[in-house]
């Protein structure tokens, strides 16, 4: 099949385990043992022959010291393949408004095989580079990289891959040269990188389901109490033999705190006073699609500059925009909010929106009063 969009992980995580690489840095000594000067070592993405046929040439394009890195295969990582797997639905980037939502393929397992080779023109540079890595790479060393650019998604996931050192280096010493010629050093060994390969983003998006609701009734096929348990959800209790679940994908506000100076403090009840402290947490759900946070206010700091926003299933909501540099979304239950400086005393209240609705701290019955002057 061809595939219209490519991902490019190979190339990331080569990227990524060149930067993670990069800052080896030797010095060179006199001979009494002064560092004199130090030398941030060049890395190359290439093949170490074609590192030593540019040495040769007349160009001198390369000078030593120099690490070469390169690939050399990519295997299946059998002990990751765990099941058939169809991977995972996102919604994608705000550009289309949070209306749609894109499949994302599972991933296969590779584990891809990276040569790297030290070169040198002196035995006391190749030391100092092994000993750049070595004592890091025991057991591992971890590289991030993200998901794809290619699937859209809004909720740009961290992966995590492991860096496995073979750790055995097979060291060159110069023989048989002659004495025009410098010697040249040469250290090999070889790195694991166990990453993953995504499938082409397909290019039909879906329409994202909003909401839920599930029916949940009493039968007495399934229940040999039924008669029992029906007659006394009916007449005790006054309910039904039957419910009704939904679910939402609005965002949902449980718990506020306010960062005191011995820590966070939570706040509930109606009318609560709060110091100018400026740094809030919220704690709900379905952040991770947040698009925007509100303050609803009395203070004339922001009453008079208000955006109105309006949804189809929930009532239109007004307040002033927080900039995105004042809040950050830690994760899909947790929110830092920083305010920005009041000028005078105000009532205040969070609102919390994403494609689908909004959601305010008044729904925890917390009413927040502000005083900018304690």
């Amino acid at each position: 099949m061809y595939n219209k969009t490519f991902n490019f992980e190979i190339r990331d995580l080569l990227t990524q385990f060149i930067a993670a690489m990069d800052d080896v840095v030797i010095s060179r000594y006199n001979k009494d043992r002064e560092e004199k000067e130090r030398i941030k070592v060049r890395y190359v993405h290439a093949p170490k022959e074609r590192v030593f046929l540019d040495l040769i040439n007349k160009a001198q394009n390369i000078t030593l010291p120099v690490i070469s890195v390169n690939m050399t295969g990519i295997q299946r990582d059998e002990s990751r393949v765990f099941n058939k797997i169809d991977g995972f639905y996102e919604p994608v980037r705000r550009d289309i408004q949070g209306k749609f939502t894109t499949h994302v393929a599972m991933p296969i397992p590779v584990n891809v095989s990276v040569a790297v080779s030290i070169i040198t023109n002196y035995q006391s540079d190749l030391e100092q580079i092994i000993s750049n890595f070595v004592p890091y790479s025991n057991p591992y060393i971890i590289i991030c990289w993200k998901t794809p650019e290619s699937f859209r998604i809004n909720n740009i996931e961290e992966i995590r891959s492991e860096v496995l050192w073979d750790g055995s280096i097979q060291v060159e010493y110069p023989t048989d040269i002659e004495s025009s010629t410098k010697p040249r050093f040469a250290g090999n060994t070889t790195f694991t990188i166990k990453g993953w390969l995504f499938p082409a983003a397909e290019e039909d998006y879906y329409k994202n389901i909003y909401f839920v609701n599930s029916h949940f009734r009493l039968t007495e096929k399934y229940n040999l109490n039924y008669d029992s348990y029906s007659t006394n959800l009916s007449a005790e209790n006054g309910l039904t033999v039957s419910e009704t679940i939904s679910i939402s994908g609005a965002p949902l506000i449980t718990n506020l705190y306010v960062n005191r100076d011995n820590g966070p403090f939570e706040l509930s009840g109606t009318n609560v006073i709060v110091g100018n402290k400026n740094t809030f947490i919220l704690l709900g759900q379905n952040f991770q699609y947040t698009t925007n946070i509100l303050i609803s206010s009395d203070s004339s700091t922001f009453y008079t500059n208000l955006t109105s926003l309006s949804y189809t299933y929930y009532p239109t909501v007004s307040g002033f925009v927080l900039p995105e540099q004042n809040y950050k979304i830690m994760n899909k239950n947790s929110i830092y909010i920083n305010l920005p400086n009041f000028t005078e005393n105000a009532n205040i209240n969070f609102v919390v929106t994403n494609p689908i609705g909004w959601k305010d701290t008044n729904s925890i019955d917390t009413q927040m009063y502000y005083i900018s002057s304690v």
